[in-house]
């Protein structure tokens, strides 16, 4: 292996692990990941024989950063853990929404060297913190409570993490002196009243738990002496006190910090501690609050036990459609859209395909993705029978046209037409995954060649949501100067938008797995024999779909293809859905 092929080896190593206790890298993650990915499938993989995939090096350590994402990711935190420290055995900052120190507390103030009415920014930090934190200070960034930023101490320099929480949580407030007297609890402050709208930086200082020492034994292999020292990083300690805390010799314990780097595959200790504060981080935050879908679904309880949320839009007696939504967004639909149904008589039956939203997961499905589309003809029959329906039109709206189309291939009698909304279409050339933007190309080499490797990709990228960052996973998606990024930079559409992703990550990552499966395939098998009349409705811009590869879904001899622009499109649509809905 060459010497470059190393170093970006040992970086896409690295970030797999940051990943699992720093959502902020999953676009590092993914850009490395790719790069790799994509430099040992070669130029043509859909061709010849199977291509050699990853190196099971870094196959093993994908699916070890699952299992932390897994286990760590999404859970709530203990009760017991989750008591605050007392401002005056900790580290504490106030911020203003300007970025100056309003106070801090006498531990802050030795430390970290902060005082009242200097700029957050001069202090000593790291560079990627410095950046965050520009960004959020300047209203460009989002941020939130749990995010974690690396500052160095005034002294030897180590590393010092602070943890961001809200502007009224732990400490004892502003102080009470004028000036830069003290106030309660050890805080130092000039009672500026700019506090509004900011918020506490707060050391690690005496949390760690059992919780911590378990994930390092078990997850990276570290012994319980190479535990203790990593905790005591995390405290900032240094390898001098550790010895004298310890008994041991400060080579012994240079010995057990290089081994505990070559089994967290950290180059320097700034980037361990990352790691032990990611993991702090981890275990202290909440999980997804509440369901994403609102209040609003009906729910319908399959003959097996499961059940399926669904939403019904349009006029009570308008025409039935069933519109089967795609892997990025549920059935969510802005105002001008549900407008456009009424005034055309037509009314969207949208069940929650299992796994999405609050609908159950399949479990069938979820071992064998090959079946989901089966799976999901069985549901409807049962579901489209409670609703009192026997016969309407489907609708595929992207990935959500490979169950339309099975559907309509599976029972005729029940489907009278399909209506492809800027649907998938049967991947069968390179060039069509060549076609998407660069994120959606990773993902869908990902899904096709490596799906073992899906997941750990999937995972990361709900942590990011998580964390906030829903609106930088949004924009990855789209090229900058692409209509999809205009589209959605409107804000009645970003808000469905936001809405769809959390709805996708609300169960995990099975959902988008299991469509991945099929999107990434040759699936036109599913097109043939079709009888009921096919519009197969296509952006002019729309990546990765071109005439020669619309060729497989055009099996039927009732198929039409209208090309829309991106301009005023809803009416039309809507119009032409109830056209096909008569005529059916």
């Amino acid at each position: 292996m060459s010497h470059r092929r190393m170093v970006d080896q040992t970086s896409l190593i690295q970030t797999i692990y940051e990943v699992a206790v720093d959502p902020h890298v999953y676009d590092r993650l993914v850009d490395l990941w790719g790069q790799h990915l994509m430099a040992t499938l070669g130029e043509n993989p859909l061709t010849g024989d199977s291509p050699a995939g990853p190196s099971p090096e870094i196959s093993q350590h994908l699916l070890r950063s699952f299992e932390i994402l897994d286990r760590l990711g999404r859970q709530e935190p203990p009760a017991s853990a989750s008591a605050p420290v007392p401002a005056s055995e900790r580290a504490e900052i106030r911020i203003t929404s300007r970025g100056d120190i309003s106070s801090a507390s006498a531990l802050a103030c030795e430390v970290l060297g902060a005082a009242p009415g200097d700029a957050l920014l001069d202090l000593a930090m790291s560079t990627e913190t410095a950046s965050r934190l520009r960004q959020e200070l300047s209203g460009k960034q989002s941020s939130y409570p749990g995010e974690v930023y690396v500052f160095f101490a005034k002294g030897d320099k180590h590393p010092y993490p602070m943890v961001r929480e809200l502007a009224n949580s732990g400490g004892t407030g502003n102080g009470a002196g004028t000036g830069n007297g003290s106030g309660t609890g050890n805080q130092t402050g000039n009672n500026t009243g700019n506090n509004t709208g900011g918020f506490v930086l707060a050391g690690l200082h005496n949390r760690w738990t059992e919780a911590h020492d378990q994930i390092l034994r078990q997850m990276f292999g570290l012994t319980q002496a190479e535990t203790r020292v990593a905790r005591e990083l995390l405290t900032g300690a240094n390898l001098r006190e550790i010895a004298e805390a310890t008994g041991r010799s400060v080579d012994t314990l240079r010995t057990q910090l290089k081994a505990i780097r070559r089994k967290t595959y950290t180059a320097n200790q700034q980037q361990l501690v990352r790691i032990m504060t990611g993991l702090e981080a981890l275990i202290k935050t909440d999980g997804p609050t509440g369901s994403a879908t609102g209040g609003s679904d009906h729910v319908f309880t399959l003959p097996e036990g499961r059940k399926i949320s669904y939403r019904i839009f349009g006029p009570e007696h308008g025409a039935p459609c069933l519109f089967i939504h795609n892997m990025l967004n549920g059935p969510n639909f802005p105002p001008q859209v549900v407008k456009q149904l009424h005034r055309h008589g037509l009314k969207f039956i949208c069940p929650l395909r299992p796994g999405f939203g609050s609908s159950d997961l399949d479990p069938v499905a979820q071992r064998h993705p090959a079946e989901a589309p089966d799976r999901f003809c069985a549901d409807m029959q049962p579901f489209l029978k409670h609703l009192g329906y026997s016969r309407l039109l489907a609708i595929g709206n992207m990935s959500g046209a490979v169950f339309a189309f099975r559907l309509a291939q599976r029972h005729p009698d029940l489907v009278q037409g399909v209506f492809n909304i800027s649907g998938a279409v049967p991947i069968t050339e390179m060039s069509q995954i060549r076609a998407m933007h660069y994120r959606q190309q990773v993902m869908a080499l990902t899904a096709r060649f490596t799906p073992r490797m899906l997941p750990t990709l999937l995972r990361a990228g709900i942590a990011q949501i998580d964390a906030g960052g829903v609106e930088a996973f949004l924009n990855a998606l789209y090229r900058p100067d692409s209509p999809d990024r205009a589209l959605a930079a409107r804000p009645e559409h970003r808000d469905i938008l936001f809405t769809g992703f959390r709805q996708v990550v609300q169960q995990g990552h099975w959902s988008f797995a299991i469509d991945s499966h099929h999107v990434v395939r040759d699936w036109s098998k599913y097109c043939q024999g079709l009888s009921q009349p096919v519009v197969l409705v296509q952006w002019w811009c729309r990546p990765g779909c071109h005439p020669a590869q619309r060729a497989g879904l055009c099996q039927p001899d009732g198929v039409h293809v209208l090309r829309l622009s991106r301009g005023r499109t809803t009416g039309a649509l809507s119009g032409r859905i109830r056209c096909c809905a008569k005529d059916c």
